[in-house]
């Protein structure tokens, strides 16, 4: 339990240097803080871990990204995202958490599979 634990703040902490030095200064959307962003993550990661097979996405983590449908879950979704975790595991989140994301739309960087 607390190598889990553990392991999620590790996650976490990479990611957010990693962001931090990556997006411009510009004024985001209240809701979209820094730390609502981290906290999403934070809820979610073991469902995004690179290299496992999918973990089903906790109730917390469905409950935060359903709050603006992912929205402020994808600003953070770039390429060093996809270093850390699986991108392709975004829109299975999505789906287990109730089709949040539109096909054919994109969650930052990557384009959510289907539509047009």
């Amino acid at each position: 339990m607390v190598k889990t634990y553990t392991l999620k703040i590790i996650y976490l902490f990479m990611f957010a240097l990693l962001i931090v030095r990556l997006i411009p200064s510009k004024a985001q959307p209240p809701y979209c803080t820094m730390e609502r962003r981290d906290t999403e993550y934070f809820n979610c990661v073991d469902s995004l871990k690179l290299g496992t097979p999918l973990v089903p996405p906790s109730k917390d983590c469905c409950e935060y990204i359903q709050i603006d449908n992912m929205a402020c879950f994808c600003k953070g979704a770039n390429r060093l995202f996809s270093a850390l975790f699986d991108q392709n595991k975004l829109f299975k989140i999505s789906h287990a958490c109730g089709d949040l994301l539109v096909p054919g739309s994109y969650c930052g960087i990557f384009k959510v599979p289907g539509g047009v």
